[in-house]
């Protein structure tokens, strides 16, 4: 079949995007306003939401349109898999011969998964593959694949898929990314992709599947930058440019007690006066450099294509997570007592801890922080994190918040603002939970308990600003071979 009469063909498919949209913007923006009255409350609408972009993408399939199947039916097996995942990237690609046919196999527990075909285009390498013998009716089915390089941390698969879609056949075809930074990979390196689960089936399908790579754009920067007076340095910097979108390649020294920091680039503009959005950020490998100093390999995925005439690069970043140190306040601790964070200095101060027959209530208060920017939804959410446990047990949990033992710790509590002048707070834990038991106290005794307290949590408290940074940047050709 020809190049263009294939393209003109997946032009021609009719896919309702403008009600997806609809239904995707409906969602964020009701989930945006009731993040604004409180940031970590379950919202009832989001399983709804959810289901009603489901519905809309199910009725936006080809396997409701005869017109969708019959072009299809035209284009080659591995092209119509691109078409069923609506993947443009793919298809441009594919197009151009620039796709690698695979033909690798797996089986286990009587379902043998086949990988099709690979691709790489900044930063990203998708594979399609095809599932025999599952026994089912769905016409969509789940699958998990695991994160499966621990080791080297080069490859990071994305838990985010369509899940599989039935042919007419009655197999089942899937894709999945793998994130990678394309200029440390090699041309022909093996991937290893490991498949935990389909459906409800569990079982092991394991592969090694080559890199494929091709010549591309890239913008190298040529300076390292440091930010906030030498907190974290941004190294290394590499665009590249790809179909539909752009990756940004870079490296971030985190240091000192910002060693667990993690820094991200939600934004760009070029000196051309083009604007690119953030669609998708990870960090690849993470090296602690010294005791006071880690380095992480970041990948930004952006919207569109860089432009090669640009000579500098603003980004726009954020902070996404200040870590702070842990504490654990026994509850027959000499009161006030008072901590405060390394990055803001932002402090709390426990006033006062009694009980209440089955209940423990603590009085404290915020300190460092500006009244004008406090706001009560985020005091009492930062309130909620404050636990309540067994001392000794708290001491060997690697992480009391995750890795508690039930009947011998609180997680949360019902955190309220007493005086929003003051920043003063109240919480009150309840022993008994009604609706879950493993979150009750079972051995509760004032002498052997204390509170759990992690600050990082206070640097929401922080007023939130946006990081310039702007580096120049020259022009340099990627070969494919490499």
């Amino acid at each position: 079949m020809e190049r263009k009469e294939m393209k003109k063909l997946y032009d021609e498919i009719d896919v309702p995007m403008v009600e997806v949209t609809s239904a995707i913007r409906q969602a964020i923006g009701d989930v945006k306003a009731e993040q604004k009255r409180h940031w970590f409350k379950w919202n009832w609408r989001t399983p709804i939401y959810s289901a009603i972009v489901l519905i809309v993408l199910y009725f936006s399939s080809g396997f409701l349109f005869p017109s969708l199947n019959t072009a299809m039916a035209r284009v080659p097996i591995v092209g119509q898999f691109y078409m069923m995942f609506h993947d443009k990237v793919g298809m441009a690609l594919f197009q151009s011969d620039l796709v690698k046919h695979v033909n690798e196999g797996a089986e286990s527990r009587g379902v043998t998964v086949k990988v099709n075909s690979v691709y790489y285009d900044a930063g990203r390498l998708v594979y399609t593959f095809t599932v025999e013998n599952l026994n089912t009716k769905e016409d969509s089915v789940p699958f998990i694949v695991n994160n499966f390089d621990h080791k080297n941390e080069t490859f990071q698969p994305s838990y985010d898929n369509q899940g599989l879609k039935k042919m007419k056949d009655g197999r089942y075809v899937g894709q999945t990314e793998v994130y990678t930074n394309g200029q440390t990979i090699k041309q022909g390196q093996q991937v290893p992709l490991v498949i935990s689960k389909i459906g409800d089936i569990v079982g092991n399908w394991r592969f090694k599947l080559p890199v494929v790579k091709q010549k591309t754009t890239l913008l190298a920067g040529q300076k390292d930058v440091s930010i906030l007076n030498g907190r974290y340095q941004i190294r290394n910097v590499k665009v590249e440019n790809g179909v539909n979108g752009s990756a940004i390649q870079y490296a971030i020294d985190y240091n000192g007690f910002a060693k667990d920091d993690r820094v991200s680039i939600d934004r760009m503009k070029d000196n051309l006066g083009n604007e690119y959005e953030l669609e998708i950020g990870t960090v690849l490998r993470k090296k602690q450099l010294t005791s006071d100093k880690t380095r992480k390999d970041h990948l930004t995925i952006l919207n569109q294509p860089i432009n090669p005439k640009a000579t500098e690069l603003t980004f726009y970043t954020d902070v996404r997570y200040e870590r702070e140190y842990s504490h654990i306040i026994p509850l027959k601790t000499k009161l006030p007592v008072q901590f405060k964070t390394k990055h803001h200095g932002i402090g709390i101060k426990i006033i006062k801890i009694e009980q209440k027959d089955r209940s423990v209530i603590v009085d404290y208060q915020f300190t460092g922080v500006d009244q004008k920017e406090l706001d009560q939804d985020v005091m009492e959410n930062i309130g909620e994190f404050i636990g309540l446990g067994d001392v000794e047990k708290m001491k060997s949990w690697p992480d009391p918040q995750a890795d508690y033992e039930s009947g011998y710790y609180l997680k949360g509590n019902h955190a309220k603002v007493t005086n929003l002048k003051t920043a003063s707070m109240q919480s009150t834990f309840e022993f008994e939970d009604k609706n879950l038991e493993t979150l009750s106290l079972n051995h509760f005794s004032f002498k052997e308990y204390g509170l759990y307290l992690d600050l990082t949590e206070l640097n929401m408290l922080a007023p939130q600003k946006e990081i310039k940074v702007t580096i120049p940047v020259k022009k340099e050709t990627s070969k494919a071979s490499q």
